[in-house]
């Protein structure tokens, strides 16, 4: 399906089937899939998706690349568990991120891509740890903070728009 189609129908449709060779993997409205994908293939099939490989390590926290973070989305998986932690790009929070914001942590950006009203930037932790980011931010945002690659910002991933997955 082209991405001209899938528009279409995330903005046409009160129900989509979401089947992933033959088999009905999710059944919801386009908020419903487009938010609370059932599985990795949802999700990256109903837009652009960060996955980040973790482990559960205690209830409600997943560690990813050296850091802890809150998942809201867990499903009751046990700590332990390999999990693939999911955020969308425009969920990824850039501005009011203070000392103490849950789940934050300063990145470097590494590239930005201008796609007309948003730029889509690729974010590194600034102590280098292993967690590449992907996060599109307005091109309002992209002025008001100078943010042009090489700079460091904070940023964070709300616990509420995270996702998890077992691997």
């Amino acid at each position: 399906m082209c991405s001209s189609d899938l528009e279409e129908a995330l903005a046409l449709a009160d129900r989509i089937v979401v089947m992933n060779h033959g088999v009905i993997d999710q059944v919801g409205s386009p908020t419903e899939i487009y938010r609370k994908p059932a599985s990795p293939f949802v999700a990256d099939f109903v837009g652009t998706m960060n996955f980040l490989k973790g482990a559960v390590s205690e209830a409600g926290m997943v560690a990813i690349g050296g850091r802890r973070f809150r998942v809201d989305g867990l499903n009751g998986m046990a700590p332990g568990t390999s999990a693939l932690v999911c955020i969308r790009p425009e969920d990824v929070k850039t501005r009011n991120v203070e000392p103490g914001t849950e789940n934050a942590l300063e990145v470097e950006v590494r590239s930005l891509e201008f796609l007309g009203s948003f730029a889509r930037a690729r974010l590194a932790p600034s102590d280098g740890a292993e967690l590449d980011l992907v996060a599109d931010l307005s091109i309002n945002l992209l002025r008001d903070l100078r943010i042009e690659p090489g700079i460091r910002l904070p940023v964070a991933l709300p616990p509420d728009r995270l996702r998890a997955f077992p691997q």
